[in-house]
């Protein structure tokens, strides 16, 4: 096990020597993207960028911050794992405030923690200090996502994001949950998408909620454009109409 002067970055994965390669590119696939899909949700305004650092005769993988946004912001993804991972290991999956994706790239993380006939160590140091990742995260986050549940619904919001991965997808941020909610869009559908890049929307389809009510997905049916708000009648617009 390494000591904290032996970390060469604040997010850094420890595991252990002599995995499988099927297991150490899990490992990799799942910190990496933990960590960008946390670093995708901070409202930050600035794209943050990472280099990988691996440590020569150790089994440590890390992430370094590089490119001009603040360190503020690289400061606030430290935080948010931290918390977050602290949550799940204590079986909070509803308190760790994390995105589907996120919670999937941590449940993979910990199914590599007990595979086999014996566990097999994974430790995630944040900021230096080590946090010790156990398949219970793995069942607490199924067990969560088992009390889910799928309706038909419309979301109103702000499209942020368009992707390409695993689907044609788009984000937009909920208005009543202030959260990002991933949309499966059809192919037929992204034109519209893209004319609508960065204004108001509301989007129609099946809608698949966490068991508090907040929406995690949707599979859009329907798009539609919503006026932003200097398109808008003003107060004194709308007075003059009642007034007639």
């Amino acid at each position: 096990m390494a000591t904290p002067e032996q970390i060469p970055s604040d997010l850094t994965l420890e595991i252990e020597t002599n995995l499988s390669p099927e297991a150490f590119l899990a490992a990799s696939r799942n910190f990496f993207g933990f960590v960008e899909e946390i670093a995708a949700s901070v409202d930050a305004g600035e794209k943050m960028e990472w280099q990988v650092k691996v440590r020569e005769g150790s089994n440590l993988l890390a992430l370094d911050p590089v490119g001009a946004a603040a360190h503020q912001n690289f400061q606030h993804v430290f935080t948010r794992a931290r918390e977050a991972t602290n949550r799940l290991l204590v079986g909070d999956v509803e308190g760790a405030n994390l995105t589907e994706r996120a919670l999937g790239f941590i449940k993979g993380l910990s199914q590599i923690t007990d595979r086999g006939k014996r566990s097999t160590f994974v430790r995630l140091w944040i900021e230096r200090k080590p946090l010790d990742l156990k398949g219970t995260i793995a069942a607490s986050i199924q067990e969560h996502w088992r009390s889910d549940y799928h309706d038909f619904g419309t979301i109103e919001g702000r499209l942020e994001a368009i992707q390409d991965s695993a689907g044609l997808q788009l984000r937009v941020r909920d208005n009543l949950f202030n959260a990002l909610v991933k949309c499966v869009l059809p192919d037929h559908m992204l034109a519209g998408a893209f004319t609508s890049f960065r204004k108001r929307v509301e989007i129609s389809g099946l809608v698949h909620y966490r068991s508090n009510g907040t929406p995690i997905s949707i599979a859009v049916e329907r798009l539609e454009p919503l006026p932003d708000d200097d398109e808008l009648p003003s107060y004194s617009d709308v007075r003059g109409i009642l007034a007639a």
